[in-house]
């Protein structure tokens, strides 16, 4: 039987513990957070329908099931102005579904997730020191001694990868790439707000800021907003979160400025936004690889980061077999990792576009944008995304290695 060690216990290695677990595949997790700490995590998160597709494939659909039951369906929804005009709306319909996926709260994702995974899976405060190839397999020691080997060694340990930077040979990991904007994010009850009840999430767009929200299941929403700024802010100097937020989006239309006001009794969080350049077509080496942030992590202005990790995870897995060749398998890393790069690719290209689009500054460039959104037809707008969903994963005959379609 294969063995698979996970580093990092966010999204993409808790689904991919799973994935291993559903084809008869061992595998040990290992996070170095405290498990409340890695069960936890500030505002929502899509599951676009790409990814909720693979969760119907996993644990019987178990975990497709509760994010049903808990979150908040993607129904119609887009892009407005600050004066809160339309600019680009978008529906189910446009690629043949009845949603486009799941919000939910990212600590119950990280929740619903864990709880597919049997008892002892999940080993928590383990720091990764170090690791190394000895014959047909992967060696993995531990700052606080303990130690660990398998088949495969896959880094899911996010932006600052640690399997990465030891990949380089190196104790960090490189800096990665600034966006030139900070985001702030939590949640609210829309009891008592105006929101519109045909939208199950909008963003609206200002110069140089802009303020989304989304359904997260029940009456719970989750916010997000993004301003252009130096790295490395606080908002300390402005008197806190809510005062910075109530200065840049006061003045935006309905029902953004009710939402800022009702944010004073939750916690808002803010942090820089970073991504860095995809690896191309090779992200590891020998029985070594990474997946999501820790191989490809994007700005979050598509809600397809988490979607990425969850479709890695799920390649990853369909071209391994429980009775695979051991020296087969740096061969069929490479042949995952090549596999993947156009799609990653692209969807860090598209997410850094509409970045682009939604923080630019100046009155004559954003009014020459919004004007360009208002006269595109919504049919040839919805080609900027329509890619996205067309990923259709399935375990293949004997499961084998094919890849996901792409229809």
């Amino acid at each position: 039987m294969l063995k698979v060690i996970i580093i990092g216990g966010g999204i993409g290695g808790l689904t991919l513990g799973r994935a291993c677990l559903d084809v008869g595949i061992a595998v040990e997790l290992y996070e170095k957070r405290p498990l409340n700490q890695m069960l936890s995590g500030p505002g929502g998160i899509f599951i676009q329908r790409n990814a909720l597709r693979v969760y119907k494939l996993l644990w019987d659909g178990g975990i497709c099931d509760r994010l049903y039951q808990q979150g908040g369906v993607i129904l119609k929804g887009g892009f407005f102005s600050k004066k809160g005009e339309p600019l680009y709306i978008n529906s189910p319909q446009f690629i043949g579904e009845p949603d486009l996926g799941i919000c939910i709260p990212r600590p119950e994702l990280q929740q619903i997730l864990y709880a597919s995974l049997p008892e002892g899976t999940v080993r928590s405060e383990h720091t990764l020191k170090s690791f190394e190839e000895r014959g047909d397999t992967v060696q993995v020691s531990f700052q606080d001694g303990s130690f660990t080997e398998g088949d495969i060694l896959v880094g899911a340990d996010g932006l600052y990868s640690t399997v990465r930077s030891r990949l380089n040979g190196k104790d960090r990991s490189d800096l990665p790439s600034y966006s030139g904007m900070c985001c702030w994010r939590g949640y609210f009850d829309r009891t008592g707000l105006p929101l519109d009840d045909q939208y199950s999430w909008a963003e609206f767009w200002g110069q140089g800021d802009r303020f989304g929200y989304f359904h997260v299941g029940s009456d719970r929403f989750s916010f997000y907003a993004f301003d252009n700024m130096d790295v490395g802010g606080n908002d300390e100097t402005e008197g806190g979160s809510l005062k910075a937020l109530r200065s840049r989006f006061s003045s935006y239309a309905s029902p953004v400025s009710a939402i800022v006001e009702v944010l004073g009794n939750q916690p808002i969080y803010r942090d820089d936004i970073y991504d860095r350049v995809p690896l191309g077509k090779e992200w590891g080496r020998g029985r070594v690889t990474l997946i999501g942030d820790a191989a490809h992590p994007v700005q979050p202005n598509i809600g397809q980061g988490g979607c990425m990790a969850i479709e890695d995870a799920f390649e990853l897995v369909k071209r391994l077999s429980p009775c695979v060749q051991p020296d087969s398998l740096p061969s069929l890393l490479r042949q995952f990792e090549a596999s993947r790069c156009d799609r990653v690719s692209r969807v860090f290209t598209t997410a850094r576009q509409v970045g682009k689009l939604g923080q630019a500054e100046g009155v004559i460039p954003c009014f020459l944008r919004d004007w360009i959104y208002k006269l595109t037809p919504p049919w040839l707008a919805d080609q900027q995304f329509k890619w996205l969903f067309d990923y259709v994963p399935h375990w293949g005959e004997d499961l084998d290695t094919a890849e996901g379609n792409f229809d």
